[in-house]
């Protein structure tokens, strides 16, 4: 048989090659890869073996790693969406009840890492581009009162939810930050939840005013580090609606809470026992107002003026003493511009009664009456004439008198209603101790 006959009979017979030489090939064709990809070492592993490394790595690092190169950022974007990725990431599911203090700091460390992690991989986005990622990843977090839900209030899922967010827009400008609010609020319906409620009777669905109060505090508000941040979001949540319906909106977030129900129609029917209470009770009201006044530019001090008005007149008229101890946490510069305002407007008698309830607020929180004394001369300045003056500290004389005889009329007859008394009564010696030393201080230096 010829060679070429045998040629014929095995046309794929490979030519004979040094091992040697395939390996320098192997060497040389790894080394290639390794100096030009972009990975470099990390370029010759499979897809499944760099997913298996990156597993092994802190959340930190691996939001290091993307913004190393445009091809590792790649790399952990196609990593994030497996499912090994999910195990990683957060091993722990939430859980929808009350946790304890490390599990708490657990969840709130591992979102804001999770945070960074989407943040820097995301940075040469545009921003509807990670908003939308931002969404995606939220969704499957976001707490909607479901049936494992065991106490919405103790949930953490919300904080969780606002801790990333603000992580990741830490450092944004105004336009993104409120394109954010618009883009979260309405994804979400909280936006159109929101303007059903203040357009409904105040209490008509208690288990939506619980979700939305908790949703806005806990990924909006409780998230802030200083008080222009809180005025800033505070604005947004308040600006789109009409001064009454910014009244409800403040209390529907930050009026008092009993259970599981905001108490709408508390401070129209009862007044706090002791400072602790009324603390609890217009703390965070007076608070989102001293935020508003010192760090918000939209807001002007008529602004203020009008809101609280509107707030201490919803879904009833407050009583005096509640509307005393909602300034009295304001401090001096809100309080006497409301009061003033008042003045004004010739509400010599509204006035006479807060200015009576102050001093038993005064009372109540150990606080001296000298405060209270400074604010009468400060309205005394702002009334036109001395007629209006006169009727204004007749009037708190007055209703120093009706204060007593109401409590003796209408109280129960036990304890309670004489230490009621006992505190106006020293409210009323109190008041005129300080009137009677200006009256007689001349006497008294000579």
């Amino acid at each position: 048989m010829s060679m070429a006959s045998l040629k014929l009979m095995f046309p794929c017979k490979k030519p004979r090659r040094s091992q040697r030489l395939e390996m320098k090939e192997k060497i040389d064709c790894k080394t290639k890869t390794i100096n030009t990809g972009p990975l470099g070492f990390f370029e010759i592993l499979p897809l499944e073996l760099k997913f298996l490394v990156y597993t092994y790595l802190p959340v930190e690092e691996l939001s290091i790693m993307t913004i190393t190169s445009k091809a590792m950022r790649n790399m952990v974007e196609l990593y994030k969406n497996t499912s090994w990725a999910e195990q990683h990431l957060l091993p722990q599911p939430i859980l929808h009840s009350a946790l304890t203090v490390p599990q708490q700091a657990y969840f709130s460390k591992q979102f804001h890492r999770l945070g960074l992690l989407m943040k820097r991989s995301t940075c040469l986005y545009a921003t509807k581009d990670r908003l939308k990622l931002i969404q995606q990843f939220l969704q499957k977090y976001l707490c909607s009162f479901h049936k494992s839900c065991e106490n919405p209030t103790k949930c953490i899922a919300l904080v969780c939810y606002g801790k990333f967010l603000h992580t990741v827009i830490a450092g944004w400008d105004d336009k993104e930050c409120i394109k954010t609010f618009e883009t979260v609020g309405e994804n979400t319906l909280m936006l159109r939840h929101l303007n059903n409620i203040v357009k409904c009777k105040a209490g008509a669905y208690p288990t939506l005013e619980l979700h939305v109060r908790l949703f806005f505090r806990r990924v909006f508000l409780s998230q802030c580090t200083g008080g222009s941040d809180k005025a800033f979001w505070l604005s947004l949540i308040l600006k789109p609606f009409p001064m009454v319906h910014q009244a409800r909106v403040l209390f529907l977030l930050f009026g008092p809470m009993c259970g599981d129900e905001i108490q709408w129609y508390e401070m129209c029917e009862s007044t706090p026992v002791n400072k602790e209470q009324a603390s609890v009770c217009f703390g965070d009201l007076a608070n989102a107002f001293k935020v508003l006044h010192s760090y918000s530019k939209d807001w002007t001090e008529d602004d203020i003026i009008s809101v609280i008005d509107e707030l201490t007149s919803s879904p009833d008229e407050w009583l005096a003493e509640n509307i005393a101890n909602l300034l009295y946490l304001c401090g001096d510069t809100i309080t006497l511009n409301v009061l003033n305002s008042k003045a004004i407007n010739g509400r010599v008698t509204e006035l006479a009664s807060i200015i009576t309830s102050m001093c038993l607020v005064c009372i109540r929180h150990d606080n001296s009456i000298s405060w209270v004394i400074n604010i009468v001369n400060d309205v005394c300045v702002v009334l036109e004439n001395s007629r209006d003056k006169l009727n204004f500290l007749y009037g708190i004389a007055d209703m120093f008198r009706e204060a007593i005889l109401d409590i003796h009329e209408f109280g129960d007859g036990e304890d309670d209603s004489g230490q009621e008394i006992q505190y106006m009564l020293d409210a009323q010696a109190e008041f005129m101790k300080e009137v009677i030393l200006m009256a007689f201080r001349n006497m008294l230096s000579s």
